[in-house]
């Protein structure tokens, strides 16, 4: 599987972002949560790079700082770090450079993503039974109540238009915690527990048991 099919994800998403005017893009905030989609990377990742001052920079009203602070990052400043231009908003990070993505995101719409959901986690991760890195969880979509909606990259066309409305929040967990969640669409849940299963064996029974433990605990 090339670099080239799994960055279509980030390309595609990246497409419906730069199709905002750049009015619109200099004034849009995204969670951390989404910025980390948006740059494939995981949130913690992106948090360390905001302490040690790397690119991209939060926007200039919600660059944290304090405990209990929201980050904030805008569309411009997360286009034009991918497209390694110039950061526009005010006061950038003195060092520049730009992740290794497709500039030409407008051609890279038309790709299909290489490989979806439990099966990308476990081409970059392994097993999802074993892993316990940090960095090992997956974004998931989840509406304004708590509920999940789905894992991200599930659909490229979706997962761009979810990622744009502000209703929805984007949400990193590892597939036991967010299988063991509440779900929009149960059907949907079963859906991906099977996958998962099939894909990491054990997996179904690990999920059951968070779920016994949180109701024990109620």
């Amino acid at each position: 599987m090339s670099i080239e099919e799994l960055d279509a994800g980030q390309n595609a998403l990246l497409a419906e972002v730069m199709a905002l005017s750049p009015e619109v893009r200099r004034v849009k905030l995204l969670s951390a949560a989404k910025a980390a989609l948006m740059l494939d990377m995981s949130v913690s990742t992106l948090e360390k790079r905001r302490k040690q001052s790397k690119p991209p920079p939060p926007a200039p009203n919600w660059a944290g700082g304090k405990k209990g602070e929201e980050v904030k990052y805008l569309a411009s400043t997360l286009v034009e770090y991918i497209a390694g231009e110039p950061i526009s908003q005010p006061n950038p990070y003195p060092s520049m450079e730009h992740l290794p993505i497709a500039k030409n995101a407008a051609a890279s719409r038309k790709n299909g993503l290489g490989i979806l959901g439990i099966r990308r986690h476990l081409m970059k991760f392994g097993s999802v039974t074993e892993v316990a890195d940090d960095d090992a969880v997956w974004p998931f979509f989840v509406e304004q109540q708590g509920l999940v909606i789905a894992p991200c990259w599930e659909n490229v066309q979706t997962t761009a238009e979810m990622f744009m409305d502000d209703r929805i929040e984007v949400v990193w967990m590892d597939w036991v915690a967010a299988l063991a969640g509440v779900w929009v669409d149960e059907a949907a849940r079963g859906h991906w527990l099977t996958v998962a299963e099939e894909e990491s064996p054990g997996l179904c029974q690990r999920v059951d048991e968070s779920r016994r433990a949180k109701l024990l605990a109620l």
